[in-house]
Formats: structure tokens, sequence, C-alpha cells
């Protein structure tokens, strides 16, 4: 896999802030803001409602310098993120980078995205967001050019730099999707306001995705060809009604824009067919989880949106997925 030539790290740490959300974080998410805390003038991490187990954590950020701001109850992630990117615009930096807290962000990382949006600006681009091509092993970008650079297609929002006046310019996320497709949300909403996404060529944010299970067929593990084995990711059950909900409210919010309709029809296929499907024959407990999509689709249609109600999440705890992989094939 390719990798970028990144700039030495830190150069342009005073032009930006990053902003992490959290809940109920590890121990680990300490070294992660202290390997990025190099990169930028301020970490700021906006914990989302985890209470006073999340405190010991909190506090040894608070006391390695870290911002962190408490939610008093689970609002979901765009919330968390509204309230980091405020903070973060009330420094006054040209830039918002965005992480989650599961991410070890390489030294250079964040100059390498603030490299190429200076070289996008002197281009006379207007750049809504700077992605890294790659999110763990997944591509980015559908490898169309403009002018020579690599646009981006609904990039993940984990490792996602946004310019301070476009988030102005653009509003808050929306706090009522709760958690699921808000960044593929504010990507379209950027498309429409006309504004163009890039990635940096060879860039890679290391990260790991869901919960990863072995493949099998017919009671056997199936194997790739260099023996390794076959694995899928799927996400937490909960997840899968948010997925279902949204997705319906986008296509039906941005389905008048008619350059948007491929990109909607497409993703909508894929979750169906590399997403639902895969999940449904994944799990222990299967009708409670097509019951949860079913329930996501349900409410989509009918403008239901904000936190799922709590009968549908107990629904969830029904769920598990066969096959784990273990930690060291994960």
């Amino acid at each position: 896999m390719p990798t970028s030539s990144m700039p030495s790290n830190g150069a342009y740490r005073e032009r930006v802030v990053a902003v992490l959300s959290a809940f109920r974080p590890e121990p680990a998410l300490i070294a992660h803001c202290e390997a990025l805390a190099p990169q930028v003038c301020r970490v700021i991490v906006v914990d989302d409602g985890s209470g006073e187990q999340a405190e010991p954590v909190l506090q040894q950020l608070e006391a390695g310098g870290v911002t962190v701001l408490r939610q008093a109850q689970n609002s979901g992630i765009a919330a968390a993120m509204n309230r980091g990117i405020d903070a973060a615009l009330a420094v006054g930096v040209e830039f918002v980078v965005a992480f989650d807290q599961d991410s070890n962000v390489p030294g250079g990382f964040v100059d390498a995205l603030i490299g190429e949006a200076d070289r996008a600006a002197a281009a006379g681009l207007r750049v809504a967001m700077i992605s890294p091509e790659f999110y763990s092993q997944t591509r980015q970008t559908g490898e169309q050019l403009t002018n020579g650079f690599l646009v981006s297609d609904a990039p993940i929002q984990s490792g996602l730099l946004m310019p301070a006046d476009v988030l102005r310019e653009l509003g808050p996320q929306r706090e009522d999707f709760f958690i699921d497709l808000v960044e593929t949300e504010y990507y379209l909403r950027a498309r429409v306001a006309d504004f163009v996404s890039l990635c940096v060529p060879g860039l890679t944010l290391p990260h790991g995705f869901g919960h990863r299970l072995y493949v099998h067929f017919l009671g056997k593990r199936l194997t790739k060809g260099d023996g390794r084995p076959r694995m899928v990711a799927v996400s937490s059950p909960f997840r899968y009604f948010y997925r279902a909900r949204n997705r319906v409210v986008l296509n039906r919010t941005y389905r008048g824009a008619a350059e948007l309709r491929p990109l909607l029809r497409r993703d909508a296929r894929n979750d169906l067919l590399l997403d639902y499907a895969v999940a449904i024959w994944s799990a222990r407990g299967k009708f409670a989880l097509l019951s949860l999509m079913l329930a996501g689709w349900r409410a989509g249609f009918s403008g239901r949106l904000g936190k799922m109600p709590e009968k549908l999440m107990r629904r969830s705890g029904r769920v598990s997925w066969k096959h784990p992989a273990s930690a060291s094939d994960a």
C-alpha cells in the first residue's frame, strides 16, 4: 500500500485544533492524544456522557494539557463534534481536524493534510474537507482527478481536516442523526454548496473496523490464497437501526440534487448487499437484528429522529456475532 511523504511533524501546528469525540474511553486515548498533541495547537476531547466511569481517563487527559468538555448525557457523536468544533473555532485557528477516540495518529499526518489544503487553495479550489486517501485499508476516493488533485468519496470523519470558514458557512452537523452517516450528510451538504472534497494521495490513517469475524461456509473457515483467514467487519448491533434510518433520511433530503443521485443509489445498494446482508448472515439473533433495521426504515420514512427508543436498544442486546476473530488476526 502506498504511503505519502509527510512533512516534519508539527510544522503547521499553530494553524489547527484537533477535536475528538469519546464515549467510555479506554486508557489508550491518553497515548493517542499524546501522539497528536505535537501536530496541533490544541487537543479538545468531548466526552459524550460517559459518566463517572470515564473520569480517571478524562482527568489524566486534563493533566496532560488536553481540553476536556463533558456532555451531561449521551447526546450522540454529532452533538459532541458540534460542541468541540465550536470550542475550536473560538480559538481562532484556520482549520479543525476531527478524530475518534480509537485514532492513533502517525507523526506528520496533520501537516500532510494542511499541506494539501494549501496546495488546493493556491489552485483556486473551494475545498470543504481534506482526508487521507486510505482509512485503514479502505480507499476514500473514486480516483477522479481535479486539476491534479485526488477527489474524495464521502470520507470517514476521523482524520478529516475542515477549514474554519467552511465550517461556519455550512453550519453544525445534524444532531438528530445521533450517530452514523453524520459525516456523509456533511459531505453531501458541501457538494450541494459547490465545495470540493479532496484526499492526500498515499496518506493513511491506521484504524480498526468494528468487530472482525471469520468467514465460514458449510462449517469450514475460509482462507485467502496466502493462508490467512478471510474476515468481515460488522458494527455494534444497535447501530444498524441508525444506519437504516439515517440512510432513508439522506436519500429523501438529497434526492433533488441530480448530480448526487448516482451516489445515493450506489450507497443504498451497498448498504443492502455489503452491510445489512453480511450482518444478518453473521448474527445470532437474526430476527432481532432484522427488526432493528425495519424499525430504522420506518423511523426514517416517518421522520422520527434523535436517539433510538430504549426498547429497541434493549432488543439489540439479543444480537451477537458468530465466529469472532482472535485479537492476533483482527
